[in-house]
């Protein structure tokens, strides 16, 4: 790597930059078509604050310079070997689901990512605990980014052992989800 990167003064990142600082595998041009796409999304829609703030989500998260944040988080839960669709159109009135952990309590809690309601749970490559599904509706008609889950080795739920999950499913990244979808 050629010297140090500060991650949070670093102008935004090209698709081979964050390949050349971090050691992300590329198999091959369509891989890393979806990761360039995903990469503007994310850099374009989040606030860069957002997207470079620590993230320790568990050991085997991507670093640069030795630093884990939450862009190379959001990164390594795609597989770029599908797909990134960063125009997906959800109509007002679509139902949409989120997995969460039954600890975080009754109401509801918002998160980024998103799927549809035939998905299983065993599918998006959250850890086993997250089993509580929350039911949402688009409030309004909106875009959003569609990619598929990659596997992970799933490390962010604390005083629980990591442990790895099966992706596959189709997911959604909304990164406005409090003003655009509503519960169920």
């Amino acid at each position: 790597m050629p010297g140090a990167v500060n991650v949070r003064t670093h102008p935004d990142f090209t698709v081979e930059q964050i390949i050349e600082y971090t050691g992300f595998l590329v198999p091959s041009p369509m891989y890393k078509e979806n990761m360039r796409r995903a990469l503007e999304f994310f850099q374009r829609r989040v606030p860069r604050n957002i997207l470079r703030r620590p993230d320790d989500t568990g050991p085997w998260s991507l670093r640069i310079n030795g630093t884990k944040i939450k862009l190379l988080n959001w990164m390594q839960a795609i597989n770029f070997g599908y797909p990134v669709e960063v125009q997906r159109w959800i109509g007002k009135g679509d139902p949409l689901i989120a997995y969460r952990a039954p600890e975080r309590g009754p109401g509801l809690t918002w998160g980024n990512w998103y799927t549809f309601p035939s998905t299983r749970q065993e599918t998006v490559a959250i850890h086993s605990s997250q089993t509580v599904l929350h039911k949402f509706k688009a409030q309004v008609g909106f875009t959003c980014m569609l990619s598929t889950a990659s596997d992970a080795f799933v490390g962010w739920v604390r005083g629980v052992p990591a442990e790895y999950r099966h992706g596959g499913a189709r997911q959604l990244f909304i990164w406005n989800a409090p003003q655009v979808l509503e519960p169920m």
